[in-house]
């Protein structure tokens, strides 16, 4: 599928020449609006030992979910559904996945979706770290997510924006699945999908850069970038031979709606050793280069909205 933009270059102009100022007062209000000592609070919360690696079906796992309802209570975002949580039973065991809403209810309209993987692999018997804290996998995508709804539900944006943390997709894209499906059996038209996904460490290539999944399945690195006026965006050549598309919660939306859904992230293979190892902790982390992504991140969807991306 591709992104067209109406009347993109008139916009662009008036960025550019009549409306200068005015971009830069957005980007400033997101770095304002999120701070590094917030996202470093939240990424320490959802990776610490209490939370016990996360695992779906666990203590762990709902002692996390719980604290993420609280937060985006806290920030003022509403359940999409009748409560945050929206439960399911997988192989006899019953978890969640977290979904909110920032706007209002209409499903006569389309949805922009904003999506992590809460859930990751648990613990293990250890006379030392028993612990896989996932701090990069994925703390680093709820926390990116976390903070673009408390943002979002401040400025009050014209869209209706659901923010979706989802379970199991450790264990193969389950919670995901069953939200995409369940969503479409309700007719709730989606518009495009961002999921978030290990944004912990710095791209090789430099600081405040992303790559997507699925790059060549829609013009949205290009639209991203020419709405920036930064090349944020890039092309990772692992994602297809690694299949990287089809490897995150982007994939069952993609499959279910056809629409434009990417994953963004900086694990590009080469910037961190510690891909489902037990050392993915905080400390290991470049969280003021993480702040910078989640930043530019808000900025971009401001700009996605204000711009009214449309999907061919």
């Amino acid at each position: 599928m591709k992104i067209r933009i109406t009347h993109l270059f008139l916009i662009s102009i008036l960025f550019l020449v009549g409306c200068k100022s005015a971009q830069v007062a957005t980007t400033s209000q997101s770095k304002i609006e999120i701070s590094l000592a917030e996202t470093e609070r939240i990424i320490s919360e959802l990776s610490s030992d209490k939370m016990e690696g996360r695992e779906y079906g666990t203590e762990g796992y709902n002692r996390a979910a719980d604290w993420v309802v609280k937060y985006l209570t806290d920030s003022g975002v509403k359940p999409f559904f009748t409560a945050h949580q929206d439960t399911l039973t997988i192989s006899g065991k019953k978890t969640a996945n977290i979904v909110g809403l920032i706007g209002s209810r209409d499903d006569s309209k389309e949805y922009i979706l904003l999506g992590a993987h809460l859930d990751h692999i648990g613990k293990i018997k250890s006379k030392t770290d028993s612990v896989y804290n996932g701090a990069n996998d994925n703390a680093s995508g709820v926390t990116a997510v976390l903070q673009l709804a408390r943002y979002l539900q401040k400025t009050k944006p014209d869209a209706n924006v659901i923010v979706a943390l989802f379970t199991a997709e450790e264990s193969g894209l389950i919670g995901a699945e069953y939200l995409a499906r369940r969503m479409k059996k309700a007719d709730i038209k989606i518009r495009y999908m961002l999921n978030f996904e290990m944004i912990g460490k710095t791209m090789s290539i430099g600081e405040d850069k992303v790559y997507i999944t699925g790059f060549d399945k829609s013009d949205f690195a290009q639209v991203a970038n020419q709405l920036l006026s930064t090349q944020f965006v890039h092309y990772l050549s692992q994602e297809v031979s690694f299949d990287l598309f089809r490897r995150s919660d982007n994939y069952p939306f993609y499959q279910v709606y056809g629409v434009p859904c990417h994953t963004i992230s900086t694990f590009d293979f080469n910037n961190y050793n510690y891909y489902h190892e037990l050392k993915d902790e905080v400390k290991e982390l470049d969280l003021k280069n993480m702040n910078a992504v989640i930043n530019t991140s808000a900025t971009l969807v401001e700009r996605l909205i204000q711009a009214d991306a449309r999907i061919k």
